[in-house]
Order: structure tokens, then sequence, then C-alpha cells
């Protein structure tokens, strides 16, 4: 018979979070790459130096953080497939920052593109990147939470203490079975 080691859902948060944090490393591995031009272009033009925004400035550093962060997600993706406990809780607190993050990208843009698009568009202009707003927001959204429900859900958490549901009972004379003749059996 087939024996489900750990729950599906731990299988597919796990692989989520190992995607996410090798895109998030890849992104800021491209970020440093795209810094390091960016820094050598403005020292070889005195004048690109003053036009470069200060945010620009700040993105080795950024990078740094951000690659930090990646190989967190990534450790805690490929412990939590082996069901450590840890790895659940640096999962779900990703989750909500990671949620509450969109959420908050989702209202900036909502009211950014409103401000920006109302009458300065053909009719319907403002609504059609309003709704495009909500929709994306929704698309990551919508897949945080349900990683939060399951993280804090009873299958993971039991999963993760190592007590899931038997499948079968243990034959005598295997691990976790009880031997009639020892005392008190």
């Amino acid at each position: 018979m087939f024996e489900e080691k750990r729950p599906t859902c731990v299988t597919v948060i796990g692989w989520a979070w190992i995607v996410i944090g090798g895109l998030t490393s890849l992104s800021a591995i491209m970020a440093l790459f795209a810094s390091l031009v960016i820094g050598q272009m403005s020292q070889a033009h005195l004048e690109a130096q003053e036009s470069i925004p200060g945010i620009f400035r700040f993105f080795p550093l950024l990078a740094i953080v951000q690659i930090g962060v990646a190989v967190l997600w990534l450790v805690a993706g490929i412990n939590f497939l082996k069901l450590k406990p840890w790895s659940r809780s640096i999962l779900e607190a990703s989750s909500w920052l990671l949620l509450l993050f969109v959420i908050g990208f989702g209202i900036f843009w909502l009211f950014g593109w409103v401000s920006m698009a109302s009458g300065h568009g053909p009719r319907g202009f403002d609504v059609m990147g309003a709704v495009m707003g909500v929709v994306i927001t929704g698309i990551y959204a919508v897949p945080l939470g349900i990683m939060v429900k399951y993280l804090r859900g009873h299958k993971v958490r039991t999963a993760m203490i190592g007590s899931a549901e038997p499948s079968a009972p243990a034959e005598p004379g295997q691990p976790g079975a009880s031997d009639p003749s020892a005392p008190g059996g």
C-alpha cells in the first residue's frame, strides 16, 4: 500500500518556496549586476552621476539583502520538505509579510493609477487600470493566503511534529508495536 510520508500541501508549499527563493535570488543577482553597470557608467560620465536617482546608490546593499532573504527561503523550503518544524515558522512569517506587501502594493497601485489616469486618457482607461491592479493583486494574494491557511492548519502542524496519522497498525515485532509479553502489556 502507498504510505504518504508528508501531506501533499507540505510538498506543494515547500516547492513553491524553493521556486520563490530561486527566482528571488536570480532577481537579486541581476539587480546587483545592473547596479554595478550603472555605477561604472556614472563614473565614466560625470553628468550621468548627477542624473542617477538616489535609490540606485542603494541597489548593491538591497541586492545583497535580497540574496540573503532568497537563501533563507530556499533553505526553509528545503527543510520544510524534510518536515523540520522551524521551517514552518519562517515560511508562515514570510507568507504573511509577502501577503501584506502585495496588498499594500495593490492599494498603492490603485490610488496611483486612478489619480494619474483620471481625465488623462480614453474613457474607461482609469477603470481598466484599477481592475487590472485588483486582478493582479488577487493573483498574488490568493495563493499566499492559501499558504497561510495551510501553514497554520492542523495537517501541516501535525506533519511537522512527526505525529502524522498512521496508515495501519504496526505488526508485532516491528517498531511501534506493543509486545504482549512485556510487563504492563
